[in-house]
């Protein structure tokens, strides 16, 4: 009575085996997607608070009640800003440069990333389900079980 329960525990492995496999690349889809909302939700505060900030620097700006808070508050942050890009003109070749080192840095890395992690040893799983897929599709092994001629 052993024999034919463990063929048929064998059998059903197999079976599950691509289903593990597809399994675990939907799970590594999802959280790479996770990862990527994360990140969008980040900038979107980041980006609605600056929008705050403007819009807020724009009321002080326009209201002519308000010209002591405009030339307090909106005035030194608005010079502080040109005398920011002043400054950087100077330096614009070699900022354009770095961003250059910068931008086939991160190409570089990701190029690598991608290759190593499509040389994943933990995918391994896929390359068994690939080559015991025809077998299970054909039911040549429900097939021999039923028959008493499968391979243990």
């Amino acid at each position: 009575m052993g024999i034919p329960y463990s063929r048929q525990i064998h059998a059903a492995f197999d079976q599950v085996t691509p289903l593990v496999a597809a399994g675990f690349e939907v799970l590594q889809t999802t959280k790479n997607i996770s990862i990527l909302l994360a990140a969008i939700q980040v900038l979107t505060v980041i980006f609605l608070a600056l929008i705050f900030v403007e819009l807020f620097a724009l009321l002080v700006t326009i209201n002519p009640e308000l010209e002591y808070e405009r030339q307090n508050l909106v005035t030194p942050v608005v010079k502080w800003f040109a005398g920011l890009f002043i400054q950087l003109s100077e330096y614009r070749k070699i900022l354009v440069f770095l961003a250059l080192v910068i931008l086939v840095g991160v190409c570089i890395g990701s190029a690598a990333g991608l290759y190593y992690t499509s040389k994943d040893p933990t995918l391994v799983i896929d390359d068994l389900t690939a080559s015991t897929e025809e077998s299970v599709l054909s039911g040549e092994d429900i097939e021999a079980i039923k028959k008493g001629e499968a391979k243990q």
